[in-house]
């Protein structure tokens, strides 16, 4: 009975919690946005990654923020270079062979905001992904690019609601 008792007070103090969820954009000035295919200027980047990282922006900020999509005409405006793509050696093992290897990206951002010019910005973006030395970059490279994507997109959605 002390069960049934706990549980209904525990269920009426939850229902009188005023609880709040919001999106995580609520400090960008706009409504739509636009997204132009990424130029690919590093010279080590796949064929057909800037494309293919325009549309994972497209649907990362789609699934993540209450601006819709735009052809023409966006309150907010996304321009973009991929600037830097390479893979290093990370950490050594002791017979000065590399344990693992990570794969580096930057990109170039241009936020043009046309309802707030204060909150446009162009800014550069690092991510990386690492991977075990023995493994075929070829092999692992999707993993690796979906990891990346979506860090780097989650770095664009933070600086467009930064406001600093």
């Amino acid at each position: 009975m002390k069960t049934y008792v706990y549980i209904a007070f525990l269920l009426m103090t939850m229902s009188s919690c005023d609880v709040q969820i919001g999106l995580i954009d609520q400090s960008i000035d706009a409504d739509t946005f636009s997204v132009e295919i990424f130029e690919e200027q590093a010279a080590n980047a796949p064929a057909g990654y800037g494309a293919a990282y325009t549309d994972y922006l497209k649907d990362f900020m789609i699934s993540r923020t209450k601006l819709d999509l735009k052809n023409e005409g966006a309150d907010i405006e996304l321009y973009g270079k991929i600037t830097y793509f390479n893979t290093a050696p990370v950490s050594v093992q002791t017979d000065e062979a590399a344990a693992l290897n990570r794969l580096n990206v930057t990109i170039n951002v241009t936020a043009i905001n046309n309802k707030n010019a204060d909150q446009s910005f162009e800014q550069n973006f690092t991510q990386f992904s690492d991977f075990e030395a023995g493994q075929d970059l070829n092999a692992v490279q999707d993993a690796l690019l979906e990891d990346i994507n979506e860090k780097l997109s989650q770095d664009i959605i933070n600086q467009l609601t930064s406001n600093w």
